[in-house]
Formats: C-alpha cells, sequence, structure tokens
C-alpha cells in the first residue's frame, strides 16, 4: 500500500474509533440512560466529538491527503481521498472547532428535552433549543458557503448536488398530480371499509411484549442478521450502525395502534439492511455508509410501503399477527382485506410518521416550504413562537387540518431537535426512488408472488447487488442510472400512487 494512504487511514481508523464511542453514547441516551444522565453524558460527548474534530481538522493532515497523487491509486482509495477533501476540508474544517463542540453537545440535549417536550405537549421547554439550533445552522451556512439558495449547503449533507431548483420541481409535480386525487378520496362519502370495522380496530389493545414478538418475526422474515444487529425501542424510530457487522434500529410500541409498531420496524429494517449489505472491502471506511439519505429512504419506504403494505404481504403477515395476538382479529371480524385496506387508508392526518402513502409528501412538502424559508435570510433571527404557527398554517393550508397541540405540530418529529435541517425533502425523494427501483425489479422477479409467501431472499439479493454493496462509491444519480437504466423521473412515483390509491377507492 501507498505509505501516504496508509498512514492517511491509520489517522481515519483512529478517527472512527471516537466517533463509534460517540454513537454508542448516544444509543445509550435513546434507548436505555435514565433522563438524570443527560448531563454527564453531554460533557463526555463534548470532548470526544473534539478529539474526533482534531484528529483530521490539522495542517499535518490536511498536507498529508493534499500531498497524495490520485492518479496513482486504485479507484477505492481515490475515492477515499475525493471523500476526505469533501466532507473534512471542504466542510468541516471551516467549522472552528469550539462551535462543533458546542453545537453537538447543544443537539444532544435538545434531542432530551425534545423528548420530553414532546410526551408533554410544552413547546415552552423546548424552543430556545430549537432557536440555538437554527442560528448555529445558519452561521455554519455562512461559513461554509453556498451557491444559488443558501437551503442548497444543507441540502447537500443529506443528498449530494440536490438544489432548491430541482426540488421545487419536483415537488410542484407532486402536489398539483397528487391533490387532486388526495381532495376526491378525502371528500368522498364512499366507504372502503365497514365504519364499525374501522372502529373495532382503533379500539383493540395489541399486548406490547406480543407486539415485540412481531416485530423480532417481520424482521427474520425480511432477513435482518441478528448477529449483526440488534433491535430496541425509542421514543423516535431511527437506524445507526458501527459497520456492517453493528447495525442498531430502534421502533416506538403503542398498545392502541399495531400498524404504527409494524411499519416502523419494517422501514427501520429497510435501512438495516443497507447498512449490513455493504461489503466488507469498505464498511470500515470513510465509504461505508449509503450513499445519500434519498437512496438510504428509498430502501426503508420500499420495504416499508411498495412491499410492506402490498395486499400480498399483509395475506402473508396476516396469520402471524393472528399467532401472536391469539386470533384477535379474526375474533372481532377483521380479514386480510381489511387489514390490507386499514394499512393504505388515505386520511388527513397530523402525524407524519403515520400519514398513508398518498398524503406522506404533501407532509414533507409543508416541512421542505418551512425550512425553505427559515435559510431564505441568514441574517434574519427566527421567532420559534412564529415557527410554530406557520407549521399549523401549512397544514390548515394543504390538508384542510390545524394541529391543536404542539406534539402533533412542530413537536412531532425529532429531526429539529438533533439539528438534522435539509434531511427531510429525502423522504419523499426516497419514495419516488424506490418506485423506479420496484419496477427494475419486478423485471427480474414476480415481487408479488415473492412477498405473498413472505420471501425476500431474491429481492434483497438484486438490491444489494445493485445498492447496497457499494456505500458511497457510487453517487445518487450513478446508482439510479446504473440500476435502472435511467436517469431519476418521479413519474413511476406519481404512476404508482395514483394507480394504487384509484383502485383502492
Amino acid at each position: 500500500m501507498n505509505e501516504k494512504m496508509k498512514k492517511i487511514k491509520e489517522i481515519l481508523e483512529k478517527k472512527a474509533a471516537f466517533d463509534d464511542a460517540i454513537t454508542l453514547l448516544n444509543w445509550d441516551l435513546e434507548t436505555e440512560a435514565p433522563r438524570m444522565a443527560i448531563e454527564k453524558k453531554s460533557k463526555t460527548l463534548n470532548y470526544l466529538s473534539g478529539e474526533s474534530y482534531s484528529t483530521v481538522i490539522n495542517d499535518e493532515f490536511k498536507e498529508l491527503v493534499y500531498s497524495v497523487d490520485e492518479n496513482n491509486l486504485n479507484e477505492l482509495d481515490r475515492k477515499i481521498i475525493q471523500e476526505i477533501k469533501k466532507e473534512t476540508f471542504e466542510k468541516m474544517k471551516k467549522i472552528p472547532k469550539e462551535d462543533y463542540q458546542k453545537y453537538s453537545e447543544i443537539v444532544l440535549v435538545a434531542s432530551r428535552v425534545w423528548e420530553r417536550a414532546k410526551n408533554e405537549n410544552n413547546y415552552e421547554i423546548f424552543k430556545d433549543y430549537l432557536k440555538q439550533i437554527i442560528e448555529y445552522n445558519k452561521k455554519f451556512i455562512k461559513l461554509r458557503g453556498y451557491e444559488g439558495h443558501q437551503y442548497n449547503t444543507l441540502l447537500d449533507d443529506y443528498e449530494p448536488e440536490m438544489t432548491v431548483v430541482e426540488l421545487d420541481e419536483f415537488f410542484e409535480k407532486v402536489r398539483t398530480e397528487l391533490s387532486p386525487l388526495i381532495k376526491k378520496i378525502v371528500k368522498s362519502e364512499k366507504k372502503v371499509l365497514d365504519e364499525e370495522k374501522r372502529k373495532k380496530f382503533k379500539s383493540l389493545k395489541f399486548d406490547i411484549q406480543k407486539q415485540k414478538e412481531l416485530s423480532k418475526e417481520i424482521l427474520d422474515v425480511m432477513k435482518f442478521d441478528f448477529e449483526r444487529g440488534i433491535l430496541k425501542e425509542s421514543e423516535h424510530p431511527f437506524t445507526t450502525d458501527m459497520g456492517n457487522k453493528d447495525v442498531r434500529i430502534t421502533t416506538h410500541y403503542y398498545e392502541n395502534n399495531l400498524l404504527s409498531s409494524v411499519y416502523s420496524t419494517i422501514h427501520e429494517g429497510g435501512h438495516a439492511l443497507y447498512e449490513q449489505h455493504i461489503t466488507d472491502e469498505i464498511s470500515n471506511t470513510i465509504l461505508g455508509n449509503g450513499t445519500s439519505m434519498g437512496i438510504h429512504e428509498s430502501q426503508s419506504r420500499i420495504y416499508e410501503n411498495m412491499f410492506g403494505r402490498s395486499r400480498e404481504f399483509l395475506s402473508f403477515l396476516y396469520p402471524k399477527i393472528e399467532k401472536v395476538f391469539d386470533g384477535i382479529l379474526s375474533k372481532n371480524g377483521i380479514t386480510a382485506e381489511d387489514l390490507y385496506i386499514l394499512a393504505n387508508e388515505v386520511e388527513e392526518s397530523f402525524i407524519r410518521i403515520e400519514a398513508d402513502e398518498l398524503t406522506y409528501p404533501i407532509h414533507i412538502l409543508i416541512r421542505y416550504e418551512l425550512e425553505k424559508e427559515i435559510f431564505s435570510d441568514l441574517d434574519k433571527e427566527v421567532d420559534v413562537d412564529e415557527l410554530a404557527e406557520a407549521w399549523a398554517d401549512k397544514y390548515e393550508k394543504y390538508l384542510g387540518i390545524r394541529p391543536e397541540t404542539y406534539s402533533k405540530g412542530i413537536l412531532q418529529d425529532v429531526h429539529w431537535a438533533s439539528g438534522l435541517f435539509g434531511y427531510f425533502p429525502s423522504y419523499a425523494l426516497g419514495s419516488a426512488y424506490s418506485a423506479q427501483i420496484y419496477d427494475t425489479i419486478n423485471k427480474k422477479v414476480n415481487i408479488l408472488d415473492e412477498l405473498k409467501n413472505g420471501e425476500f431472499s431474491r429481492i434483497n439479493e438484486i438490491l444489494k447487488n445493485n445498492i447496497h454493496q457499494f456505500g458511497k462509491t457510487k453517487t445518487p444519480k450513478e446508482i439510479i442510472k446504473d440500476m435502472t437504466g435511467k436517469e431519476f423521473d418521479s413519474s413511476y412515483y406519481i404512476d404508482y400512487l395514483i394507480g394504487k390509491f384509484s383502485e383502492i377507492y
């Protein structure tokens, strides 16, 4: 190995050790640590984030990286150098160490305060943290610079090369082509499910311990590897990893809402399979993660929605639910077909993660517009009380409903508490990517026949070979083009939604 590359990789391994420790502490805080532990843990994390930063942000490391002749490297090492230059010296180095540490500490504390604020519907205890996080992000945009809209800098963190211009066009198409169908369905008096059955299902209580058993069984069906992964519970479901042999996911359980945990588990399982399938060769390098959040969300949402909410998969899942919950559905007159309708009901709802497929992109459109407005003027101080009202206003404008609590409004997502501005559009892009990916898979294997039998091996293999294994060695655009033979085309997504929900309704 090139001696300079050997030294660079040793330094990156040292940084990875600090980052693993940070990941573990964050995981512990989200899943098991007592509330009173946060103060000490935040100080520890402040220190570790500073050490991680200093490992690569120094003149010696920069000189070493830029002294490497990329022409004399193999393709993988060349991509590693390019990734270091972009993520370390074009992004991180522009943020002063003290700001980096302080910001890391704030988002850690803010995430725990958010959890309490959401559960207590208490925006007052959280809003000052939100204000600080927004101001830091504005400061970081100024330090890092931007091209076009200021928000582009944050978008690039989650979907490389994505811009406001492209997203405006995408969301305009989503809004204009889906809104008429949404309005037609929600205003229609036609009932696709007997109201008594619907009420009966909503009133059922599903034992939490048995829901945990079902979630594990679902992950087994999906071929999630429990030798290299784990499932826990958190307020807001998420996936994290420390290489392809330590992938951790969480879900959340509600006694009166079985479908919530079912689909949170499937969603996070899709993320986890992506990480578990990255090849060993790149897993422990700077390229050893999903290439973008849009591609990552395409995997979680193809499993959750296109596979998991299909009539065929639910006919497979129905007897498993019956077995775990002692025949609770059939005893209450709910059939597998009823379960399919319940999993695909279109309704104007407040909570994004509970939203049906058809209205889901409208939830993302709302967040996208709010974030774009927040960062349209970097010198203007954001009034967080007005922001909460703006959230409610947009729900009223686009979905005809107004959240009566903060918990159903601005407090429902953890993303802003975690500083993840620019992330939300990835959910809609991921959904759109997934439709184009689905079309390609279906040309190689009959997806619905596979799902009818709960068989994911062939589907997983196609996704692994075309997307997962590459980690960050391919860009999002390369992934889509190489797999599907075409550039990204949102019409696959629009056609899928219109076709599916026109058939149901």
